[in-house]
């Protein structure tokens, strides 16, 4: 029966090895879960994404109901098929796109802060309801319904091996009655999930739930011993994490910390190289982030802290930068993949210069192998019991 997960702890640390095994393939973590968002790694083609390395792609419940339907990926043999990934699959359950989408102001979000029934609004929530959310459609302005039962079934019908019950991603700038509020109904949506998933759900699909509670810690607490109490097979760790990277690493640190450690643990929309060394340290398994491959589009290209120490600490370099023009380096002289054995800065700052499209496919393989690399020596250390400081420093300074 899949999914299936085990893992093996070194010493007192919290980080540790395992594999999630489910009926597309084997899943050693930790491991970072590129966004495939529309069912596609944008400026790859799919089985560039598997050379690169990579063991498992996410895609996105809320654009793939909108568009093509999760009917139309049942009829077409499930979202590995109809993509041709050979491998595992994530899907999220569409509540955070379902709010950041439709929220006009990205940093004021006053509208989240009233209760259940709103009124019309030009950010495109409409409603927020004990029954789900309603919204309109990106596409055509058309209102749609998102319930944690319609997020079930969307995402059962896509055939990904993990899904996610839908919850309320809420803000940090709320305050603590809201998140105390959202909490409470995020907790009623995701029973509404698991006992839809138990009646519809295929064998070989796992439910993760989501730990949430804002900064807050009692919160926290609660959304633990809640998840904790469920029938799931993995948690994630979502909601606000906080303004900073030091807030980020106390929300996490309240939310792991009594968390079921039979359990794959996911760490959601963190991707920055200093973060996933903060999360593998205490015990997270898996990550997911846009961050990699939307640099790429922009010209920006994943680097150790060792290969280019005068970056001033940055994660990566921007090829759009002159400085790079007459250089005949390759973007890491570290790294073992074909485009830094092929290509230099120089060339690559001409190709984005020139707005050739392939510049974003040459930076985006990189970026990806880059990451898949980088949890590969983490997986590494860990198993040696090596000092996954020294190997942070490497990469972060």
């Amino acid at each position: 029966m899949f999914p299936r997960f085990n893992y093996l702890e070194y010493g007192k640390k919290r980080s540790r090895t395992g594999r999630i095994i489910t009926k597309h393939g084997v899943i050693h973590t930790p491991a970072f879960i590129f966004c495939a968002t529309r069912a596609a790694i944008k400026g790859l083609e799919i089985h560039q994404v598997k050379e690169a390395g990579s063991q498992i792609i996410l895609s996105n419940t809320y654009h793939l109901m909108l568009k093509p339907g999760g009917e139309h990926i049942e009829k077409a043999g499930g979202i590995q098929k109809f993509t041709g990934w050979n491998g595992p699959m994530l899907t999220d359950s569409g509540g955070f796109q379902a709010f950041s989408l439709n929220t006009k102001d990205k940093t004021n979000v006053q509208e989240l802060k009233r209760k259940y029934s709103r009124t019309s609004n030009s950010s495109g929530i409409i409603a927020i309801s004990e029954e789900g959310i309603t919204c309109k459609s990106y596409y055509d302005g058309t209102k749609f319904f998102l319930s944690p039962e319609k997020s079930m079934d969307v995402q059962i019908k896509l055939g990904a091996d993990l899904i996610v019950v839908l919850d309320e991603c809420t803000k940090f700038s709320l305050e603590k009655e809201y998140n105390k509020e959202a909490l409470k109904r995020n907790e009623r949506w995701a029973d509404r999930s698991l006992s839809y998933a138990e009646k519809n759900r295929k064998a070989w699909q796992g439910v993760y739930g989501i730990i949430h509670g804002g900064t807050f810690e009692d919160l926290r607490k609660e959304s633990v011993e809640f998840n904790n109490s469920r029938e799931l097979f993995g948690n994630a760790i979502g909601g606000s994490l906080g303004r900073t990277k030091e807030e980020m690493k106390e929300v996490v640190e309240m939310s792991i910390t009594n968390l079921n450690r039979e359990r794959p643990v996911h760490l959601l929309g963190v991707g920055g190289i200093s973060d996933i060394f903060m999360g593998v340290d205490m015990g997270v398994d898996t990550f997911d982030c846009v961050h990699p491959t939307r640099i790429a589009r922009h010209g920006g290209a994943l680097i150790k802290y060792s290969s280019y120490p005068e970056n001033n600490g940055k994660e990566y370099i921007n090829l759009r930068n002159s400085i790079f023009k007459n250089s005949d380096l390759p973007i890491d002289g570290s790294c073992d993949c074909k485009i830094c054995k092929t290509y230099s800065r120089g060339y690559l700052n001409y190709l984005l210069s020139a707005k050739e499209n392939i510049a974003f496919n040459i930076i985006t393989y990189h970026n990806i192998y880059f990451m898949n690399e980088l949890m590969e020596k983490i997986r590494h250390t860990i198993e040696k019991n090596l000092d996954l400081e020294e190997l942070k420093k490497l990469y972060c300074g």
